[in-house]
């Protein structure tokens, strides 16, 4: 972890609280007028990103009941951000927002998400779970 604290994406109140000083946006004030012009780049990022928290579910579409996002809960990270697996769907298929501070580091990165060590995972990983509740 580049900075310490791990900064996080796509943790939209519809999906449930998280431990967090910011108030959570709505999924549904979230959407951007255009899609991503780097648009494929940015969801293989985002799918590509080391699991932190592996979560089998099945849940709505926020936006669309008749369709399903598989495992959408999993946590994910590249050592600086955290985001739930289903970001990458709703910037595909709803053109969500990134922040733009994320957005930055993935495309200077050239959408190539970094190798972390163990050690940084975990530590990572306690950080996940203090976010999303999981431990008290």
């Amino acid at each position: 972890m580049s900075g310490g604290q791990l900064k996080a994406a796509g943790m939209f109140r519809e999906f449930g609280p998280v431990r967090s000083a910011e108030p959570q946006d709505s999924i549904f004030d979230s959407v951007a007028d255009e899609e991503l012009p780097d648009l494929t780049q940015v969801v293989s990022y985002l799918n590509s990103g080391h699991i932190l928290i592996d979560v089998m579910d099945v849940a709505n579409d926020a936006f669309d009941s008749t369709r399903q996002v598989m495992n959408g809960s999993t946590v994910l990270t590249d050592g600086d951000w955290l985001w739930r697996k289903d970001l990458a769907y709703y910037v595909r298929r709803h053109r969500v927002v990134v922040p733009e501070d994320f957005l930055a580091l993935i495309r200077e990165r050239d959408y190539v998400v970094p190798s972390r060590g163990v050690p940084e995972l975990t530590a990572c990983s306690r950080q996940a779970r203090e976010l999303m509740f999981w431990d008290s």
